[in-house]
């Protein structure tokens, strides 16, 4: 794990955050950036469309 990662981590637990919740939100955010990259994709194929 980075050093990154921890401080993130350390900084959610200070919070109050249980090690479940971050293992949540860091599961949704990998969820949000898989989304993107489909929805990114589905963007530029649009665009190519009607850019012919």
């Amino acid at each position: 794990m980075s050093d990154q990662w921890r401080k993130l981590i350390e900084n959610f637990e200070e919070n109050g955050y249980t090690p479940r919740d971050i293992q949540m939100i860091v599961h949704f955010y990998d969820l949000m950036k898989e989304q993107h990259k489909i929805m990114k994709k589905y963007y530029e194929e649009d665009q190519d469309e009607h850019n012919y």
